[in-house]
């Protein structure tokens, strides 16, 4: 019988070893996101809705790609955060932030956002993933769609945005103020990472009856809350219900 040579069994042991490589690395691949593409889509509301006027939803799903609230920090690739543009165009210049007028943008890592106050008319609402430094992906990822907004007796009302935060368990306001029977919206920023904090406004400082009580989440968030003030002018109470020895102030309705 013929022997076989060491080199020859060397070789045909190197050849399977190559072989179960080329098997073993496309499962890797798929599993490991390797030659993905971060990808955005806006799930609701769809392409060419009627939606009554008020706050405007946006939902959006993001795949591949790692939504961190690194804000103005060095890049990373396959990190950032998720850029919400309100009619305007979506800035697409290269290594330039993509960033628009105040009221038109806001980032967050957040799938949702809540738009405002939004009035009757058409509306075009996009959303774009950027780098830590606001900078747009290269190539572009974004999405946007098309709305019609309807007139809502709730819009007749007088309406006001306003802005609190929460940070180191303290409001940045002891005083809220806004007009009788308005329709407020309160663009709520908790900062406290991993602290829950809430808005509540009730009737005194007892807290026994509520006007509105926002729902408690953790940080870093931000959120809108929506609600009718009180017709009557008068001096009323908020607090942070998680927090009520702490973060507290009054509600003034004029």
């Amino acid at each position: 019988m013929a022997s076989v040579s060491p080199i020859f069994n060397l070789g045909k042991i190197m050849l399977s070893m190559v072989f179960l490589v080329i098997l073993i690395l496309p499962t890797y691949a798929a599993d490991s996101g390797i030659g993905r593409n971060p990808q955005i889509m806006i799930m609701g509301p769809k392409e060419n809705t009627t939606l009554s006027a008020g706050n405007v939803t946006i939902t959006a799903n993001v795949t591949n790609f790692n939504l961190v609230p690194k804000y103005g920090q060095k890049n990373v690739l396959g990190e950032g955060h998720i850029h919400y543009y309100f009619d305007v165009p979506v800035p697409r210049t290269i290594g330039k932030p993509a960033v628009t007028a105040a009221g038109t943008f806001v980032p967050t890592v957040n799938e949702s956002w809540t738009w405002p106050n939004v009035k009757p008319g058409k509306h075009n609402f996009s959303v774009q993933l950027a780098n830590n430094d606001h900078t747009p992906l290269i190539p572009l990822v974004f999405d946007q769609v098309n709305v019609t907004v309807t007139s809502n007796s709730k819009m007749d009302a007088k309406s006001v945005t306003i802005g609190l935060t929460a940070q180191n368990i303290a409001f940045n306001t002891s005083i809220i103020t806004v007009p009788a029977g308005s329709n407020v919206t309160v663009l709520f920023n908790n900062m406290d990472r991993g602290v829950a904090h809430n808005l509540a406004v009730y009737e005194t400082s007892a807290a026994t009856k509520a006007i509105f009580l926002g729902d408690i989440f953790n940080g870093p968030k931000m959120i809108a809350y929506n609600f009718m003030a009180p017709v009557n002018p008068g001096t009323y109470f908020f607090r942070c219900d998680v927090h009520p020895v702490n973060m507290y102030g009054k509600f003034i309705v004029t």
